[in-house]
């Protein structure tokens, strides 16, 4: 799922000093800042990301030898030190390319200030995996008592992202594992959402990874086990003209549907929403009330 990865106007609006430029300073205050001596700088306690890539390191390493270090490293003053709050990986590029000083802007910023800074920040990379975003996202949201509307003007993300980022972390642990390791892609993941229950998704995610299943043949085992589960009652089979609808949305939206009744009297289960989501579909189907259930 695309992802928009460019500096979110909230993280800019975050940082002390105003609106960030396309390069990362300050529009108003780049001159101010300052080449500081790496030895002076240390890393951010409240960063989450917890390992670099060697390659990574090493590729970026190379392009500072050649170019410099572009857009300064953030860092605030802390007992005669530099604490970086954005650019870790710069710093660690830097020393890596064995430069001595560093371009640094250095800002005010108060712990809460800085952890949120950090986090929207691991947020944009751009190796993020889909994971790493989930649980990233679950913690901002969590830390500063976000709505996710707020979480994703806060990445430049759309709230839609967001939510289906975040549907992720509904998968059981040991699918989770399976998702982080590379045993299962995203999509893989995503299908799997389209099953009702926990047992079911382990089972076949168990299966998708022994087999080194593609999505397309895992989304066939989710839409046959799916009908095999609806043994008893009505399928949607039943309602014809909403089958495929109902099986595009699922598929798409990770939400399980059910279809039960009579087209002039149907019964429509939606699984998996929570309360932000529940909410947000009866504000829509309010807002086109007129349309959909006209007064007789």
């Amino acid at each position: 799922m695309a992802r928009k990865k460019a500096l979110g106007r909230g993280l800019g609006a975050l940082i002390p000093g105003g609106p960030l430029a396309r390069d990362g300073t300050d529009e108003t205050t780049a001159q101010n800042v300052r080449e500081i001596e790496i030895s002076r700088l240390s890393p951010n306690p409240y960063q989450p990301r917890k390992s670099f890539d060697g390659e990574g390191l090493k590729s970026l390493a190379d392009s500072i030898r050649e170019h410099g270090v572009v857009q300064p490293v953030l860092a605030r003053r802390v007992d005669g030190r530099y604490e970086i709050v954005a650019g870790e990986r710069r710093w660690r590029a830097a020393e890596m390319a064995g430069l001595e000083k560093i371009p640094v802007k250095v800002i005010e910023a108060d712990d809460n200030t800085v952890m949120e800074i950090s986090l929207v920040e691991n947020l944009q990379r751009e190796d993020l995996s889909p994971l790493e975003a989930a649980w990233g996202i679950e913690e901002l949201i969590s830390r500063f008592s976000l709505t996710q509307e707020q979480a994703a003007k806060r990445l430049g993300w759309s709230r839609v992202a967001v939510t289906n980022t975040l549907r992720l972390l509904q998968l059981p642990e040991a699918v989770l594992g399976m998702l982080h390791s590379g045993d299962l892609s995203e999509g893989h993941a995503r299908v799997l959402l389209g099953l009702e229950n926990d047992e079911d998704r382990l089972h076949l995610a168990r299966l998708a990874a022994e087999k080194k299943l593609t999505v397309r043949e895992l989304e066939y085992a989710v839409r046959r086990m799916n009908s095999g589960s609806q043994t008893g009652r009505t399928r949607n089979k039943a309602v014809p003209g909403l089958s495929e609808p109902a099986r595009r949305f699922s598929e798409r939206w990770g939400v399980s549907v059910r279809l039960s009744g009579k087209p002039s009297k149907l019964r429509v289960v939606l699984d998996g929403l929570n309360e932000q989501q529940t909410s947000e579909l009866f504000r829509l189907l309010d807002d086109h009330g007129e349309r959909l259930f006209p007064k007789k």
